[in-house]
């Protein structure tokens, strides 16, 4: 018995959409109104300073537009300011790169704005990934970091597993402060 094959229609399947397409057809957006709220991932707590809303600007967008790092850090470092009293002693990393190892990372250039409002140190790519799984990722500390107070800083989470692994590196230090720009779960 043959099997017929099913019809696929083939007009404007060349044409580029204007947004990117995620699975069921939603376009991740932020209105870009801080927010900032506190989450728990199992035994580790964050704070995020945006959430996903069903209107506004696309993460794509987002994370390739400086103005959009200097609102975050503008916000990030009016919050910082009001939770530690004092910076002595504090750094910020930001998660490692896993998608954009050249050009503009939103990451680094949110935190180095940080550092300079701030007067802390940036380690910049200071955790590295070693594999490519995005589940169960590797992650190993590349340099020495001094300070006992790190704020890592995070742009999107949507699973946590990078948080979280990013913490466990740092988890012999007296205080890990989670900061992520945009609440995706």
């Amino acid at each position: 018995m043959s099997r017929r094959s099913k019809i696929i229609r083939m007009d404007n399947w060349d044409v580029p959409t204007s947004r990117p397409r995620l699975k069921g057809g939603n376009i991740p957006l932020c209105d870009l109104s801080p927010r900032t709220v506190l989450h728990h991932l199992g035994s580790l707590v964050y704070f995020a300073q945006f959430k996903r809303t069903k209107s506004g600007t696309p993460f794509s967008e987002i994370k390739h537009s400086a103005d959009t790092a200097a609102l975050f850090a503008e916000t990030a470092c009016n919050f910082i300011q009001r939770l530690v009293n004092n910076t002595e002693d504090w750094c910020i990393i930001t998660t490692p790169r896993r998608r954009h190892a050249d050009g503009f990372h939103f990451a680094t250039a949110v935190c180095e704005r940080i550092a300079d409002t701030l007067g802390i140190p940036f380690y910049a790519d200071a955790v590295q990934c070693i594999n490519r799984n995005r589940l169960d990722p590797d992650f190993h500390l590349l340099r020495p970091i001094a300070e006992r107070r790190v704020i890592i800083y995070d742009d999107i989470i949507t699973t946590g597993t990078t948080l979280t692994a990013t913490a466990e590196l740092l988890s012999d230090r007296d205080f890990v402060l989670n900061l992520i720009g945009i609440n995706n779960r």
